[in-house]
């Protein structure tokens, strides 16, 4: 009956190990895949805030080059309004002239700043990308290494088992260890021929 009980009760504690086991495995892997996936979903978003960047950069050139034409060609007018000598004319072509070239200069200073904020942006953006790449590399690790840890007890287990019968054991066939796997096989099969002649016998 010890034999039995020592063999159940090696059973569950395999069993209770591996479960707990998992469960601390578990736990770091959905934590660490949690953030992952968190982080992913941020540079989603960051990406297309920085394609919206380099459109509103694109339009902000093209509405520049539009303005320095405009401007040239104000001033153009300008000096032509003062050939004529016709002041209110001249007065209308200088206000003109100053209007585009104050929006030119605000779309230059414009552009750069938005040029700037683009590149920034993109060192930052690029920066995440390889900061997730190496929350994934963890990951990978992380599993290799609950993996090998896995392994490595199971084998420990079998390494460390005395499989052995002891040398002082008894002339009737008991063996010393009640937890040895060997000796309660062995008993358990011992004690399966003797239920089978009892069968007999009645």
């Amino acid at each position: 009956m010890n034999e039995l009980w020592y063999k159940f009760k090696f059973a569950v504690q395999d069993d209770i190990e591996q479960i707990t086991a998992k469960r601390k495995t578990q736990n770091a892997a959905d934590v660490l895949n949690e953030t992952i996936k968190e982080a992913e979903q941020h540079t989603k978003a960051v990406g297309k805030l920085l394609e919206r960047q380099r459109i509103l950069r694109d339009e902000v050139t093209k509405e520049l080059l539009e303005t320095e034409q405009l401007t040239e060609k104000r001033t153009e007018q300008l000096s032509l309004a003062e050939a004529t000598g016709d002041e209110a004319l001249i007065n209308y072509a200088k206000d003109e002239a100053e209007a585009y070239s104050q929006r030119r200069d605000e779309l230059r200073s414009l552009e750069v700043d938005t040029t700037e904020s683009m590149i920034a942006l993109e060192r930052r953006f690029e920066s995440m990308k390889h900061k997730v790449k190496d929350m994934q590399v963890r990951r990978l690790k992380l599993m290799g290494e609950e993996n090998a840890k896995r392994a490595n007890s199971r084998m420990d287990r079998i390494f460390s088992a005395d499989l052995e019968p002891s040398s002082d054991e008894p002339a009737n066939g008991a063996f010393a260890k009640d937890g040895d796997i060997a000796s309660m096989r062995r008993r358990l099969d011992d004690l399966t021929a003797e239920e089978a002649t009892i069968e007999k016998i009645v």
